[in-house]
């Protein structure tokens, strides 16, 4: 009888350590869920690229994985802002439109009247642009309105998938509604670190914040406050490296 028992006890044993492993993946999805809405583009490298068509008004696809990744799931370059290039260190300066002879001080994208090389650009011209010289025709990173606009049409979950964390963005779009891509928390460089992986998820945009232009405009992916998703302004400096999930149009 204790014989009887101890296996009975071992297999409770087992079987609660197999529902502790269930539990772990609760917030794991798969990568079925990002294989709809995909359409092939060619890019100027030769090699094709898969975009997702989550309905967005004006046609604005979005691409499957990050520039330099080729799964979703993966953080692929970093790139400084207006920097077609990646570094192993990004710094101030080594920034390539820092004044070298004033501290926080810009050669390019001065959008405000009294800085000191006040240009008035705020969004980035194509040969500053990593997804158009890399990609070439009509890819480019996303606007600041690229991103209102992809949190507009669609519903955000905080999940994992192959054992990374980020935002799986689902189409709200009529006809679209299965229409899926996932977006991780793959943090930023500073300097040579790589910070806040797995808590954070910064996404440059194309624009220049307006009001320090040492810093331009982001995505934010927060899951330590609420689980939120916003564009923000003033949040990373331009020297910092950031993933680009670039977007394209078909025309």
């Amino acid at each position: 009888m204790k014989t009887v028992n101890y296996y009975l006890a071992a297999a409770l044993v087992m079987a609660l350590s197999l529902s502790g492993c269930k539990n772990e993946d609760k917030d794991a999805i798969p990568m079925s869920d990002l294989e709809k809405g995909i359409i092939e583009i060619p890019c100027a490298d030769g090699k094709t690229r898969q975009v997702v068509d989550l309905g967005i008004p004006f046609g604005t696809l979005w691409a499957k994985c990050n520039m330099g990744a080729d799964s979703p799931e993966k953080t692929g370059s970093f790139f400084a802002w207006g920097e077609t290039s990646v570094k192993t260190e990004y710094t101030e300066r080594n920034y390539v439109f820092d004044d070298p002879d004033s501290k926080n001080v810009m050669l390019k994208y001065v959008p405000i009247a009294d800085g000191v090389h006040y240009d008035g650009k705020t969004e980035l011209e194509a040969e500053d642009d990593a997804a158009r010289v890399l990609l070439g025709g009509n890819w480019r990173i996303p606007t600041h309105k690229d991103f209102k606009d992809l949190i507009a049409c669609t519903e955000r979950v905080w999940c994992k998938l192959n054992g990374v964390y980020g935002f799986k963005f689902t189409s709200t779009r009529k006809g679209y509604e299965e229409n899926s891509i996932f977006i991780s928390a793959a943090g930023c460089m500073d300097y040579e670190k790589l910070m806040f992986e797995g808590n954070y998820g910064f996404y440059w945009t194309s624009t220049v914040d307006g009001k320090d232009h040492t810093c331009a405009k982001i995505l934010w992916l927060d899951n330590q406050s609420g689980e939120s998703v916003s564009v923000l302004n003033t949040i990373k400096d331009r020297y910092n490296g950031l993933p680009i999930r670039p977007v394209t149009t078909i025309e």
